[in-house]
């Protein structure tokens, strides 16, 4: 199994949403991180053939996307941002309405199967309007699995939910990962480093680093520093500092620091995370939540 992208770029007139976008991936999770507007909605748009590359293209398996049509789409599953749901829907009336569209035949057993997967088995005759953001949220990977599909995509799959939620729905995104190729994009870094196997850090159309998440944290080796300091303020005012943490102390504060030299004489080498790898690159605090 093999989605290929080949020099994929997209244009809007004048700006550039993305550019030479080029990888391969197999069957594991892979995370678009970028900030927003860094251009993944635009790729997994490209991929849902809701609009098509200014140049390039994408390959199943040698096969172009475009040229498949309806045999990708009956192997793509896709859970957008935001989606409409009828609120007097019950939980599996709305299966029942997306397997309709889908034209999946005899979807009882599929249906049964799935609201088990998501936790919702003693929801299914509840009205959707009652649910809770995460509840929606697992309705809606239910819906993107309804085909059992080979390629799944979620855009920004935990955004807005409460912490318990997030933990809950990136363990799902684990279960459902095998024998699948499954993009999700986020700007929230815990997700990333909880179940990815590979990253791809997008900013400005652009890839800046597409690597597994062992070598992005190696990669940050020896520039990640803590320090004591007594004046916050004026830490906080040196432009080059990209600070990533501030903890109080009885005499000051405990800073972490992404910097490429030594930022204190007092200052000594920690761990990177993938927070600091956000930093580094994109130059902001990652997201927690949303």
């Amino acid at each position: 199994m093999e989605l290929k992208f080949n020099n994929v770029s997209k244009n809007y007139g004048k700006k550039q949403a993305l550019s030479g976008f080029s990888t391969v991936m197999s069957e594991g999770v892979y995370a678009l991180l970028g900030p927003n507007g860094a251009g993944k909605s635009t790729l997994m748009n490209c991929l849902s053939d809701l609009i098509q590359p200014s140049e390039g293209n994408i390959l199943f398996d040698g096969a172009d996307i475009r040229q498949m049509g309806a045999r990708f789409r009956e192997i793509y599953g896709y859970m957008p941002q935001s989606y409409g749901l009828y609120p007097s829907f019950t939980a599996a009336d709305t299966l029942r309405y997306f397997a309709s569209l889908k034209d999946i035949k005899n979807p009882e057993s599929v249906i049964t199967e799935l609201l088990e997967t998501v936790n919702l088995s003693d929801c299914s005759k509840q009205r959707v309007g009652g649910f809770s953001g995460g509840m929606k949220r697992r309705l809606g990977i239910a819906i993107a699995l309804l085909n059992d599909p080979k390629v799944l995509v979620l855009d920004e799959p935990t955004a807005g939910l409460d912490p318990k939620e997030r933990i809950r729905f990136r363990n799902l995104i684990s279960e459902v990962s095998f024998n699948r190729v499954v993009i999700f994009a986020t700007h929230i870094v815990s997700d990333v480093e909880s179940i990815a196997n590979n990253v791809i850090l997008l900013q400005n159309g652009k890839i800046l680093r597409d690597t597994d998440v062992g070598s992005l944290l190696e990669s940050m080796d020896g520039k990640v520093w803590e320090a004591d300091v007594e004046n916050v303020n004026e830490a906080l005012g040196k432009d080059s500092f990209k600070i990533s943490n501030i903890v109080k102390t009885p005499t000051g504060a405990k800073i972490r620091i992404v910097s490429d030299e030594k930022p204190y004489q007092n200052a000594h080498l920690t761990i990177p995370n993938l927070e600091d790898v956000y930093l580094y690159y994109f130059n902001e605090v990652a997201a927690e939540n949303d």
